[in-house]
C-alpha cells in the first residue's frame, strides 16, 4: 500500500459512531427566537399544551412557533412578581402554577392574569405534582403541602406531629400512588391515602441529603445527593443501590454539579448537568451516552451549561441552560450522519460530501473534495486516499465526483483531472490515462448501462467516454456506430440507461438528450418557455420512477419526462420546490421522489402534488444538497450528500404521520389592537360595533416537532364560502358588514388530511339604524302595509267593475230572453194562424180527424204555457213536445215533410232551454221547400254532447215572415247557459244546428 495513503483506526470509534448515528437534533430556541433572556432555570407545559419557559426576567409561552413574554409590571397586581422562578407545573383540571420565591400564583388562561395563592406566600415551592383531579400535592422549603385548587384550600404537614413531614423536600416523584420525597435526611415515602411517611432504608446513602429524584421505566429510583451531587440507582425493592461515579470518571465526564433528573417516554433517564453536558441512560441496553456542545456541528446542542431538564407530553425533552433552551424528541433518529472523515472535520473541505458507492464487502466509499474515503461500517474503520505536498501521487486529483463499483468489485472513480481504478483484490489504485484509452479531462461522474459499459461523463473533449467490460477497452461516443455520436462534443455530466434501454445523457449547459434505440431517433430537451422545455439546462441528476417517468434534477429545478407521450412537468420554486438548485434524486419502493435542494430534502409523494420539507430541526446536518447524485445501498437505504457530511437513511421508515395537535384561537385584534378575550370557551361570543369591522384572528397549533408542516384551515361562515387553507396562522378580514357570524378553525400536520373536529366561535356586528332587522321589520310592514291598502283598494274597484259587469250581464240576458220571448210570441201566432187554417178544412171534411187535431193543438201550447218562465227543461220532455208539434204538421204537408228522432235514453236527462227544438223544427219547414216528391226532412240526434238539428237543403226563394233574428237570439240565449257555444254548419246539401246539452 503506497506510504501517502492514510490509515486511521480510532480506539473506542465504534461508541463515537453510534452515538452519532443516534444523535438527535438539538433544537435551539433562545433570544433570537423571541425569549427574554437567554438564562433558563425551569420549564414545564400547561394543560392546553403550551410550553412554559423561565427566564431570568421573564416568563416566556411557546408554541413551536411564537414566543409570548409576561414580564412584571409595576403597579399591575396580575402581573407575574418580580422574583426568581422555582417551579412550574399543571394540574388535570387546567390550572397552571408557578412557584416563585416568594410563593405561589396561578394562570388564568382566559384574562393572562396571574393570581397568587395567598396561603402559600413566602412559600419556595421546588416540585409541583398533581395527584388527581382535586390534588395537587407541593414540594417545598416548609414541608410537604396539599393544595386543592378548585377551592385553594391549603394543608400543610408540618403541622403534624410526625417531624419528618416537617423537613424541607426539594424533590419529589410520584410512584404507584405514593409520593417519594428528596430530603435532608434522605428518601421518604409518603402515602397520601393514610396521611403516614417513612423513610425509606438506604445504608449506602445514609446521612446523605438528596437533592433530586426520579424513577425509571423499570422501577428504579435515581437520586442525586445534595452535597456532592453524586447519581445512585436504587432497586424497587431498596434492597441494593448502584453509584455511577467511576461510569461517568472512566468516561471523561467527571460530574461537577447534577441540575436535574428526568425520564422519557421510553424510560430512558436523563441528567442535566453544569459543564458536563447532557447525559442519558438507555435502560434497556444499560449504557451511558453523552451529548455536548460541538461547535463545528450545528445540530449538536448549543451548551454543556444546563439547569434543568423536563420531558412534554409528545416526548420531547426540553433542556434549560445559559443560552436558552434546547429541545429534541429522543426517539427521532430517522437520519444517520455519516461524516466523510473523521480527522480534520474542521477544516471546511473536509466535511462537503459529494458521491458514494458501496463494494462487494459492503463498504463504504465516498468521493469528497479532499479525496477518496473508504469506510468499514463493521470496524469504524475510514481508509484516505488524497494528494499530499511533499508526497508522491497516489489519486489523480484530490476533487472526486463519480464512483462506481463494478463486477469484480474494481472501484471507478471520476476525478477532476482523469479516472482511477482501484483493484480491490491487489489493494492497488490504477491511474489511467491517455494511452490507456481514456483522455485525462475533467470528469463528472461515473455510470453504467444494462450492457455492462460503463460510462464516463466529462466536461470536455467528446464528452462522453465509455469502458466495454467485454473487449476491456475504452470509445468516445462518437466512435459509437449508433446515433449516440449525434452528442458528441456536448459536455456531459450523466448517462441514465432506463428499463426501456433508452438512453438519458445530461449536459452540461445544452439540457438533456434522449437516444431510443428501438426505432433508432434521437431527441434533445433544453429550457425554455415553449411548450416541452425542460426547467434547465445544466443536468445533474437522473432517475427512473415506478411509472416510467424519468425524473431530471438541474440547477433551475426539477423536470419529469413521460417518454410515452413526450410530456413535461416541471417543478421549481414557483410550485413546490424549497429552491431551484436541485442535485440528488432517489425514488423509493412506494414510488416518491425524494430531492436535494440547497434548502434541504424534499420528499415528493406519489401522486405527484404534495411536498414534504425535510431541514437542519429533523435532523439534517445541512440543508445545502450539492450538485452530486444519491445512492441506493443493496439494502435499499439512500445515501445523500450534503455540505456537512452524508446522510444515510431508510426511506421506508419514513412515513406521514397525521398527528392530531391542540390548536387554539390565541388572539382577537381590532385595527392592530388585541383585545383581552377568552375565544377558547364552547360559548365564546364576541360583540362589536357596527364600525369595528376590521379585525384580525391568530390561531396557534402546539407543534414542537414539525412547525414547518403546520396547515391552518379557517372559514368565516357568511363571508367565505369555502375553507381557506394557509401555513400562515392570522385570518384577517375587512369591511365586514353587521351581523352574525360563525368563525371556526383547525390545524393539521399534512395539507391534505383534516381528521380533527374544527374549533369556533361566534362574532357579532352591530349594525347602523338602517341594517338593523328592526328597522327593515318597520319599513318592511309599512310596505305591506301600503301594499295591502292599494291591494284593498284594487279589489272594492274590482268589484264595482265586476258588479257593473254582473248587471250588464242580467241586462244582456233579460235583453235575449225578451227577445227569445219576443220570437216565440212571433212564432206561436203564425203557427197558430196555419194550425187554424188547418183545423178549419179537417172540419168540413173529417170531423173525427179534426177533433183529434185540436186536442194536438191543445197540448202543444199547454207545454209553452207550462214552461214559459223555465230556463231549462229536460230533453225528454222537449222531444216530446216536438214530437206532438210533428204530427200537427204531418197534417198539414202529409208525405212532404218527415222528422226522425234517434236520441238514447241516457240523455234524456239532459237540458235544453224551452221550445229550442220547436224554434229549430219550425225553421226548416219556414226555410225550406216542403213537396211530397222531395220532402223535407229534419234529422234529431246526439253527437259529441251535442243535440244536432239537421235538414236537407231546399231553400225557398222568398221567406215571408222571417226577420233574420231568430238564431241569433237563440245563440245569446245558450251564451248564458252553457260554457259551449250553439254550432252552425251549412254545406250545399244540408243545414245542421248543434245544441250544447246541460247537465
Amino acid at each position: 500500500m503506497p506510504h501517502c495513503q492514510l490509515t486511521i483506526t480510532v480506539l473506542l470509534l465504534s461508541l463515537a459512531i453510534t452515538v452519532r448515528a443516534q444523535d438527535p437534533y438539538f433544537r435551539k430556541l433562545t433570544v433570537a427566537e423571541g425569549l427574554n433572556d437567554g438564562s433558563v432555570p425551569i420549564v414545564s407545559q400547561d394543560s392546553e399544551g403550551y410550553i412554559w419557559i423561565a427566564s431570568q426576567g421573564a416568563l416566556n409561552r411557546y408554541d413551536g412557533t411564537t414566543v409570548k413574554t409576561y414580564s412584571h409590571k409595576t403597579g399591575d397586581p396580575y402581573s407575574i412578581p418580580a422574583s426568581i422562578v422555582e417551579s412550574m407545573g399543571a394540574d388535570s383540571s387546567g390550572h397552571f402554577f408557578i412557584g416563585f420565591e416568594m410563593g405561589l400564583v396561578s394562570f388564568e388562561r382566559s384574562t393572562g392574569r396571574f393570581h397568587p395563592v395567598k396561603s402559600l406566600e413566602g412559600v419556595i415551592v421546588s416540585r409541583i405534582i398533581p395527584f388527581n383531579k382535586n390534588e395537587v400535592y407541593l414540594a417545598s422549603r416548609k414541608g410537604l403541602v396539599n393544595l386543592k385548587p378548585n377551592t385553594n384550600s391549603v394543608h400543610f404537614f408540618r403541622d403534624n406531629a410526625d417531624s419528618l413531614l416537617r423537613l424541607p423536600v426539594m424533590d419529589m416523584v410520584k410512584q404507584q400512588n405514593k409520593l417519594y420525597l428528596a430530603t435532608r435526611k434522605g428518601l421518604l415515602c409518603f402515602d397520601p391515602a393514610q396521611r403516614s411517611v417513612d423513610i425509606v432504608n438506604l445504608p449506602s446513602l445514609q446521612g446523605q441529603g438528596l437533592f433530586s429524584v426520579a424513577v425509571d421505566e423499570k422501577g428504579w429510583f435515581w437520586v442525586v445527593t445534595g452535597r456532592q451531587r453524586k447519581v445512585w440507582r436504587i432497586s424497587p425493592d431498596f434492597l441494593s443501590s448502584q453509584s455511577f461515579d467511576s461510569v461517568f470518571s472512566a468516561g471523561g465526564n467527571t460530574i461537577i454539579n447534577v441540575t436535574g433528573l428526568e425520564k422519557d417516554r421510553a424510560g430512558n433517564i436523563w441528567i442535566s448537568t453544569q459543564l458536563d453536558g447532557l447525559l442519558r441512560f438507555d435502560t434497556r441496553t444499560e449504557k451511558w451516552s453523552a451529548y455536548k456542545h460541538d461547535p463545528l456541528q450545528p445540530f449538536s446542542i448549543s451548551t454543556n451549561l444546563h439547569s434543568s431538564i423536563f420531558c412534554d407530553r409528545d416526548g420531547m425533552v426540553w433542556v434549560g441552560g445559559n443560552r436558552g433552551v434546547n429541545y429534541f424528541d429522543p426517539q427521532a433518529n430517522f437520519f444517520t450522519i455519516i461524516p466523510p472523515f473523521l480527522t480534520d472535520i474542521d477544516i471546511l473541505n473536509r466535511r462537503v460530501a459529494r458521491v458514494t458507492t458501496e463494494d462487494q464487502q459492503g463498504k463504504l466509499w465516498f468521493g469528497t473534495i479532499d479525496g477518496v474515503v473508504r469506510f468499514d461500517p463493521r470496524t469504524k474503520k475510514y481508509t484516505e486516499w488524497n494528494n499530499r505536498d511533499q508526497r508522491a501521487q497516489v489519486i489523480h486529483y484530490n476533487s472526486i465526483r463519480g464512483l462506481y463499483t463494478d463486477h469484480l468489485n474494481n472501484i471507478w472513480i471520476a476525478t477532476g483531472r482523469g479516472i482511477n481504478r482501484y483493484n480491490n483484490r491487489t489493494g492497488i489504485m490504477e491511474f489511467l490515462r491517455n494511452k490507456d484509452g481514456i483522455p485525462e479531462h475533467f470528469y463528472f461522474s461515473v455510470d453504467t448501462d444494462r450492457e455492462g459499459r460503463i460510462w464516463f461523463s466529462s466536461r470536455d473533449g467528446d464528452g462522453f467516454y465509455y469502458y466495454d467490460t467485454t473487449s476491456q477497452k475504452f470509445s468516445s461516443i462518437r466512435e459509437d456506430p449508433s446515433p449516440l455520436k449525434a452528442f458528441a462534443g456536448k459536455g456531459g455530466r450523466k448517462v441514465f440507461h432506463d428499463s426501456k434501454g433508452r438512453y438519458w445523457l445530461g449536459f452540461n449547459g445544452e439540457g438533456l438528450g434522449v437516444y431510443d434505440p428501438s426505432n433508432n431517433t434521437t431527441r434533445i430537451f433544453t429550457a425554455g418557455n415553449k411548450a416541452g422545455s425542460i426547467a434547465g439546462n445544466i443536468i445533474v441528476d437522473i432517475r427512473e420512477d415506478k411509472n416510467g417517468i424519468i425524473w431530471v434534477s438541474s440547477y433551475s429545478g426539477v423536470s419529469g419526462i413521460d417518454p410515452a407521450h413526450w410530456t413535461i412537468t416541471n417543478f421549481n420554486s414557483t410550485n413546490g420546490l424549497a429552491s431551484n438548485t436541485t442535485g440528488p434524486l432517489a425514488v423509493d419502493s412506494l414510488n416518491r421522489l425524494w430531492i436535494g435542494t440547497r434548502k434541504g430534502l424534499q420528499l415528493l409523494d406519489s401522486s405527484r402534488k404534495y411536498f414534504t420539507l425535510f431541514t437542519q430541526q429533523d435532523g439534517l446536518p445541512s440543508i445545502e444538497f450539492p450538485e452530486h447524485f444519491s445512492y441506493t445501498t443493496r439494502s435499499g437505504h439512500f445515501i445523500m450528500p450534503t455540505q456537512n457530511g452524508y446522510i444515510y437513511f431508510d426511506p421506508l421508515q419514513y412515513c406521514e404521520q397525521n398527528r392530531e395537535m391542540a390548536f387554539y384561537a390565541a388572539s382577537f385584534s381590532l385595527f392592530g389592537k388585541e383585545l383581552s378575550v377568552d375565544l377558547n370557551r364552547y360559548d365564546a361570543v364576541i360583540e362589536l360595533a357596527p364600525d369595528e369591522n376590521f379585525f384580525s384572528i391568530e390561531m396557534n397549533a402546539i407543534n414542537f416537532r414539525d412547525p414547518s408542516r403546520t396547515w391552518y384551515a379557517y372559514k368565516l361562515e357568511g363571508v367565505d364560502d369555502e375553507w381557506n387553507y394557509t401555513q400562515q396562522n392570522i385570518a384577517s378580514y375587512t369591511k365586514i358588514p353587521g351581523g352574525s357570524y360563525k368563525f371556526s378553525y383547525m390545524a393539521s400536520n399534512s395539507a391534505d388530511h383534516w381528521q380533527q373536529q374544527p374549533r369556533s366561535f361566534t362574532i357579532k356586528i352591530g349594525r347602523v339604524f338602517y341594517n338593523t332587522p328592526i328597522f327593515w321589520i318597520i319599513l318592511i310592514s309599512l310596505g305591506f302595509l301600503g301594499l295591502y291598502l292599494i291591494y284593498r283598494y284594487r279589489i272594492r274597484q274590482q268589484a264595482l267593475v265586476f258588479e257593473l259587469e254582473k248587471k250588464a250581464q242580467l241586462l244582456e240576458k233579460e235583453k235575449t230572453k225578451v227577445m227569445f220571448e219576443s220570437l216565440k210570441q212571433q212564432l206561436n201566432p203564425h203557427f197558430l194562424f196555419n194550425s187554424l187554417t188547418s183545423l178549419s178544412g179537417l172540419i168540413e171534411t173529417d170531423q173525427k180527424l179534426a177533433g183529434s187535431f185540436l186536442s194536438r193543438m191543445s197540448k202543444l201550447y199547454r207545454y209553452i204555457l207550462k214552461n214559459d218562465d223555465k230556463e231549462l227543461v229536460a230533453l225528454r220532455e222537449e222531444l216530446d213536445f216536438v214530437k206532438v208539434y210533428a204530427d200537427l204538421q204531418n197534417t198539414r204537408f202529409r208525405n212532404g215533410l218527415v222528422i226522425k228522432i234517434n236520441v238514447p235514453d241516457e240523455m234524456m236527462d239532459r237540458k235544453i232551454a224551452p221550445v229550442t227544438l220547436q224554434n229549430l223544427v219550425e225553421n226548416a219547414i219556414k226555410h225550406n221547400i216542403i213537396d211530397e216528391g222531395s220532402p223535407l226532412v229534419i234529422e234529431l240526434y246526439v253527437e259529441n254532447e251535442y243535440l244536432v238539428v239537421k235538414n236537407n237543403l231546399q231553400k225557398k226563394n222568398v221567406v215571408e215572415t222571417s226577420n233574420q233574428h231568430g238564431m241569433k237570439s237563440l245563440g245569446s240565449l245558450y251564451q248564458f247557459l252553457s260554457d259551449r257555444q250553439i254550432i252552425t254548419e251549412e254545406s250545399t246539401t244540408a243545414y245542421k244546428v248543434s245544441i250544447p246539452l246541460i247537465t
